[in-house]
């Protein structure tokens, strides 16, 4: 089975009277234990697709299945637990809430998912991620690389069917992004997907696969 497979995926916008096709009759798979980039210009359609991937967007057309599971067609619900349960998301913004300690935002999918923290794991997962020292500060008190790597414990808590990162290095310097892409790429070879949205191809040339869109075509 594939971690994710994509069907005829199409997204329109209306923009006065004339349809844009943000994502254009796109089909692919991704295996498990893959790693693939995303890799096109500014409004090529790559963040519209890691979106309707990750259940964010609806398409207009077509099918995505995260672990043989038809997201397009589940209801509001049953989508929430998906993104809850085979999804972890990685974000150009880290998205942590600001209130909460390091540790408090990696845990909150399991709390949202009524599961109860495992300390032994999240120990693990931080100490691999170089945060173990971090976990009680908040994230106002933590450099952006760091936010980042509380972002992918955050991504990688639930065990997740498949990472979705967009543009996970773009707010970052470069010694800080190119540590994060080597976190990633250590993840990658502890057997987890993942799916990288990113313009920097040096990055996408490190992944075992690109693919490339260009006016929502692949």
């Amino acid at each position: 089975m594939n971690a994710v497979t994509v069907k005829n995926l199409t997204k329109v916008f209306r923009q006065g009277d004339e349809d844009i096709y943000a994502v254009d009759h796109v089909s692919f798979t991704v295996a498990p234990g893959e790693m693939v980039a995303i890799v096109g210009q500014s409004g090529s359609g790559k963040t519209t697709l890691l979106n309707l991937i990750g259940g964010i967007e609806h398409p207009t057309s077509g099918s995505v299945e995260v672990g043989g599971v038809d997201i397009c067609s589940s209801d509001d619900e049953t989508l929430s637990g998906i993104r809850r349960r085979k999804l972890g998301y990685i974000f150009q913004d880290f998205n942590l809430i600001p209130i909460l300690t390091a540790e408090e935002n990696i845990i909150m999918p399991l709390l949202l998912d009524g599961k109860k923290p495992d300390k032994t794991k999240l120990r693990e997962l931080a100490g691999f991620l170089g945060i173990e020292n971090r976990l009680k500060h908040l994230p106002g008190e933590l450099s952006g690389g760091q936010r980042q790597r509380v972002t992918i414990a955050r991504a990688l808590i639930n065990d997740p069917v498949i990472l979705l990162a967009d543009e996970p290095t773009g707010n970052l310097d470069k010694k800080a992004a190119d540590e994060i892409m080597e976190l990633l790429l250590a993840v990658n070879r502890r057997g987890n997907t993942v799916l990288l949205v990113t313009h920097e191809q040096r990055y996408a040339d490190l992944c075992g696969r690109k693919i490339e869109i260009s006016d929502g075509k692949i």
